[in-house]
């Protein structure tokens, strides 16, 4: 859309034709491109129909607004975006002063009500709003009874009601039947801070029963039918409703509030009641109510028959006056002038009228019989006889009134310039009848009553027919001319006379006015059994033939003028046939959107018929231009805008076509990419590829294009279209794999598998890394669909990964997911790959098991294709966590190191070797009185006890001190295992072991320090036998025991106290601050000893002789107790 279209419709002078061409033009662009309404009017009307005054812009702007808003194609969401950002605009207009600005805010307000209904369910906080559009809705619903307003108003006020009652009541109670395009009160939360539901719930009450009163009490015909149509409508969508308005339709009649109104007026309102009692009887919700309806209906009839003979007593009595004053008048006779020779249809007999006085007859009939003749004039012929009428008078003539005029019998015929109404075989009919008994009088016909039920138009007031009236007066003529004797002619002195030349305007009428009597005509001929003359079918049925004659008049119709002129200008004379004949086209185009699906017949004749005429023409003009292209483009792209979903029409017209030329196939993929109608593109493709070998390359190209197509709906619908065909339909699997792989191969580095000009449409050029998952999938979705079908295909996956970028493969890995899941592990092909899997896809196999293992209890064959290709393949630990819980024990144990060496003090392989543990490990037996996440998956006999596991993670040898202090900490994490208990039997069982492990006393502390009530078993027990151990010959081990005696002194000090004299100075170096609490200890229980003692003092130590290296505990155990 050109953004400054509506710049220039605004400098434009007001209200010229420039600044409606502007408009008119911007407004196909916006109905074209529906996207951009939207926008459009939430930027720009608010500031235009505010806007006092009255401009063609303004009110171009409100009726854009009005489809913005009731447009059923554009999202309800941006519908609800208008109607919030117009709204005051909207109500503005209410105040307007002229009608048209005032009915049209009422149809923007009735369209908008319900939209932010919908919205402000949900919003709580568009307070203002909600009040705006309430206050306008009670300023509309009191015009609907101002009969001061205009009718117009009224009649849009009533349309507001409907839309208000439609809102305010409830809908379908059951949420599977719920429509949200329709908004009611069952979205409305009984909580809302400022929508009432039942304030409203009331409210709409009261506009039914005021829909009702004035069904009642009004007297006009246009208000009673609106609300007809109301009470319609609100028995269509309310279920609920339908008793009171069944009822309130079966208790009207006209004798309520209709009294004294004209005849004209009473039937139309009861027409329209009885259309509605016929819809109400048919409905599954009238059921209850048939007997009722049906007497209603009976009584309707009755009422209405008995009102039309009234109609044509009162008729027939004043005819009869008429002719009784025609009688007693005395006409004296008048010579009449020849008028001059003025080309005529129909030459009136001088004995018809002659004694009938036209001023005799009533004012109205004689104004219908005018009408009636000036309908099927045409103007060419009044045109002349109104330049014979000049030409007359110019002379002097005098024309004598009809009242003093009397027709002579044997003068000259009065001529009149009144064409000749097409003839009907019936008519025909009669004239021969009275050709040969002209002396017998006409047939009495008997009046029969009229059946109100079959009455579509007012017979009664079309009793006059001038086509009768003309047939009697011809036949008059002829029998008066066979009665005169003429002399023979001799037929080879005679000679046609000059046909008169016609004007090209006055051809066109002609040649349009016969096509549309021909289809006409044809249409009452369709449906019934026209048998032909012979047994054997050729061509199209005869119920058909009338479609065969028009298209070929107008495709070939006016070739015959084509003829050279030695001094006329032949181009000029074929530029005005080319221009005739695309005027007739454009006509039958016009005509066959009316109703397509009722006349695709014709429009298949007429396709044929051009494509054939294009190739004869051919043969004499090659550079012609081909009608069959131009045509067929132009009934497509117009079918495009009004086909319908699920319309199964267009694409058996397309199949019947001759040829598909490039632009329809183009229009087909359209059709695809836009989601209401892509059902009907799809199918039309699907058709071509199977049913025309022609164009089977062409479409199938557009059809593996929209497999890549970057929006999901549109891709997966396209996939779904070819599939079907693999693997067993050829040609087109052949296709359809071959496109697949070259998809597949785009991703891998380096490969160009597409020429230049079979590069798929939607595409990007070049993949952009690191790669997009929404590119990623646009090449890989195809090939996964088909996997389903044939899983050899997974063998190209596979061999393609390994040649992908990192960040392809990595996007790779969440799209299997689906085809992996559906596969499931039972798979032979899926597991055959994971068991053969080329080097460098270990992370494909890594994600494939884990999918396969993410519910459940993995297959028993996963597990053991896993364990084989750890060991064989000599697989990373990740290769194990998924089959973990379903190893048994010496499993578990040999392959502990592996887990372990994952840890690198990073957060995921933390989380994996937490989850693996919790998988391996058993929960102690009296540990589950309150329940745990970690359900074993196996028995618990193959599982890890936690002390188990906690001297394996110390004393494995292949396990480094990093991994292991950081596995060791990952246990103290799962506290629902790893209690107090069991961590000191954890302790107690490495106390025993033979070698004392290094990170045995980091434990230790780690465990008084989580666990306070392991400090008595620690200071009493675990000490004094690391004492026993000699703790202080393994260094590493001597300084841990060092920490923990600090950690948990002073209950350390009485196993302290059990040490050797020199090592409990060197403790006392190395932790100077355990100095000052173990003296106070030492003198508090075991008295001021001086030997004990003097290790606190600070004189130098005695002779090495004083007391040998190795010598027993300063004091006894128990004095240490």
């Amino acid at each position: 859309m050109d953004p400054n279209a509506f710049n220039a419709a605004l400098n434009a002078p007001a209200g010229s034709a420039e600044q409606f061409q502007i408009l008119s033009e911007l407004r196909a662009v916006l109905e074209q491109q529906q996207s951009t309404v939207p926008i459009f009017l939430t930027t720009l009307a608010p500031r235009i129909l505010i806007q006092p005054g009255e401009s063609v812009i303004k009110q171009w702007m409100m009726d854009l607004l009005l489809f913005g808003l009731s447009q059923s194609s554009l999202v309800v969401d941006n519908r609800a975006q208008i109607a919030s950002s117009t709204l005051d605009a909207q109500v503005s207009l209410l105040g307007e002063q002229a009608t048209v600005y005032v009915k049209g805010g009422i149809n923007c307000l009735a369209a908008s009500y319900p939209l932010l209904f919908r919205v402000l369910c949900t919003n709580r906080s568009s307070r203002q709003q909600w009040d705006t559009i309430s206050a306008a809705k009670s300023r509309i619903l009191a015009m609907v009874e101002d009969t001061s307003l205009a009718l117009g108003i009224r009649l849009s006020a009533i349309k507001f009601m409907q839309r208000a009652i439609l809102v305010q009541t409830r809908g379908v109670n059951d949420p599977r039947l719920q429509n949200k395009a329709d908004p009611n009160l069952t979205m409305c939360p009984t909580d809302h801070p400022f929508v009432s539901a039942q304030a409203l719930e009331t409210e709409g009450g009261e506009l039914l029963k005021k829909c009702v009163m004035i069904l009642y009490t009004s007297n006009n015909a246009d208000i009673l039918s609106a609300l007809v149509n109301t009470l319609a409508a609100l028995f269509k969508m309310r279920p609920t409703l339908a008793a009171i308005v069944i009822q309130a339709v079966l208790k009207w009649t006209p004798q309520v509030a209709m009294s004294g109104q004209s005849a004209m007026s009473v039937r139309s309102v009861e027409k329209s009641i009885k259309i509605l009692l016929h819809h109400i009887y048919k409905s599954p919700q009238g059921a209850p109510y048939t007997r009722d309806i049906a007497d209603a209906i009976q009584t309707q009839t009755a009422r209405m028959e008995a009102a039309a003979q009234e109609a044509r007593r009162k008729r027939a009595l004043e005819a009869e006056a008429a002719n009784e004053a025609a009688k007693r008048t005395k006409i004296e006779a008048t010579p009449v002038p020849t008028p001059p020779s003025v080309p005529t249809s129909v030459n009136l007999p001088t004995s018809t009228f002659a004694n009938f006085d036209f001023s005799t007859l009533p004012l109205p009939l004689v104004i219908d019989i005018l009408i009636a003749n000036l309908a099927v004039l045409s103007e060419e012929r009044l045109a002349s006889a109104i330049v014979a009428r000049k030409a007359l008078l110019g002379r002097g003539a005098v024309v004598p009134l009809a009242t003093d005029s009397v027709l002579q019998q044997d003068g000259p015929p009065l001529v009149a310039p009144t064409p000749q109404l097409p003839v009907s075989a019936s008519q025909l009919e009669s004239q021969s009848q009275l050709e040969v008994q002209p002396s017998e009088p006409e047939p009495v016909v008997k009046e029969e009553p009229l059946d109100p039920l079959k009455m579509d138009i007012d017979d009664d007031d079309l009793e006059y027919e001038p086509d009768k009236l003309n047939a009697t007066a011809q036949a008059q003529v002829e029998a008066e001319e066979e009665q005169t004797q003429i002399a023979p002619l001799d037929p080879s002195t005679f000679s046609l006379p000059t046909p008169r030349d016609l004007s090209d305007s006055a051809r066109n009428g002609l040649v349009k006015s016969s096509v549309t009597r021909i289809w006409d005509a044809g249409e009452e001929v369709l449906g019934r059994d026209v048998k032909g003359g012979s047994e054997v079918a050729v061509g199209l049925p005869p119920e058909e033939m009338w479609m065969l004659l028009i298209v070929r008049m107008i495709s070939r119709g006016a070739n015959g003028g084509r003829v050279k002129d030695e001094g006329g200008d032949e181009r000029a004379l074929v530029h005005n046939l080319a221009f005739r004949e695309d005027g007739m086209r454009q006509m039958l185009l016009d005509y066959l959107l009316g109703d397509f699906g009722g006349r695709i017949r014709l429009a298949i004749v007429w396709m044929n018929e051009e494509w054939y005429n294009d190739r004869i023409q051919a043969k004499h003009d090659p550079s012609r231009e081909r009608q069959y292209d131009i045509w067929l483009g132009r009934l497509a792209s117009s079918l495009k805008a009004r086909l319908e979903p699920k319309d199964k029409t267009f694409a058996k017209f397309l199949m019947e076509l001759p040829s598909i030329p490039p632009n329809v196939l183009s229009l087909c993929r359209e059709l695809a990419e836009t989601p209401q109608q892509m059902g009907i593109g799809f199918a039309a493709l699907r058709e071509f590829i199977q049913l025309r070998p022609p164009v089977r390359p062409e479409a199938m190209r557009i059809l593996l294009d929209l497999t890549a197509h970057p929006e999901k709906v549109t891709r997966n619908a396209a996939i779904n279209t070819v599939r079907r065909w693999v693997p067993d339909v050829e040609p087109m699997n052949m296709g359809i794999t071959s496109f697949a792989k070259k998809l597949l191969e785009q991703l891998q580095e380096g490969r160009h598998p597409f020429e230049e000009h079979e590069f798929p449409r939607y595409l990007p050029p070049k993949l952009e890394l690191p790669a997009k998952k929404a590119e990623v999938i646009q090449h890989v979705e195809l090939m996964f669909a088909l996997s389903v079908r044939v899983p050899a295909f997974l063998d190209e996956i596979f061999a393609a990964y390994v040649h992908m970028e990192v960040s392809v493969q990595e996007a790779m890995q969440d799209l299997l997911a689906p085809l992996v899941r559906s596969l499931g592990p039972t798979n032979g092909k899926l597991l055959s790959l994971i068991k053969t899997f080329e080097p460098g896809a270990e992370s494909l196999i890594l994600r494939i098991i884990k999918i396969l293992t993410e519910n459940g209890r993995p297959n028993a064959n996963l597990v053991a294709l896993v364990k084989e290709l750890i060991s064989e393949r000599n697989l990373d630990a990740r290769f194990l966590m998924p089959i973990i819980g379903e190893m048994d024990k010496p499993d578990i144990v040999k392959n502990l190191p592996r887990i372990v060496s994952m840890l690198n003090g990073k957060p995921e392989p933390k989380a994996l070797v937490k989850s693996a543990f919790q998988a391996i490990v058993a929960a102690p037996p009296e540990s589950f009185t309150k329940g745990s996440s970690n359900q074993p998956r196996m028995k618990q006999s193959e599982q890890l006890t936690p002390v188990d596991l906690m001297v394996l993670l110390h004393e494995d040898k292949e396990i480094g001190i990093k991994p292991a202090m950081e596995a060791i900490g990952i246990c103290f994490q799962i506290v629902d295992v790893f209690r107090s208990d069991v961590l000191a039997a954890v302790m107690q069982q490495l106390l025993d072991s033979a070698t004392l492990p290094t990170l045995f006393l980091r434990t230790v502390i780690q465990a008084v320090t989580t666990y306070k009530n392991l400090v008595g078993f620690v200071s009493t027990t675990l000490l004094s036998r690391l004492i026993t151990k000699k703790v202080w010959t393994n260094p590493p081990l001597w300084e841990g025991f060092i920490r923990c005696a600090k950690v948990i002194a002073p209950a350390s000090f009485g196993a302290l106290l059990q040490l050797p004299r020199e090592q409990l100075k060197e403790l006392i170096s190395k932790q100077p601050a355990l100095k000052e609490d173990l003296r106070e200890y030492v003198v508090r229980r075991a008295g001021p000893k001086a030997r004990l003692l003097e290790v606190f003092s600070d004189q130098p130590d005695p002779p090495p002789s004083a007391a040998p290296p190795d010598s027993a505990p300063p004091t006894a155990q128990g004095d240490a107790a």
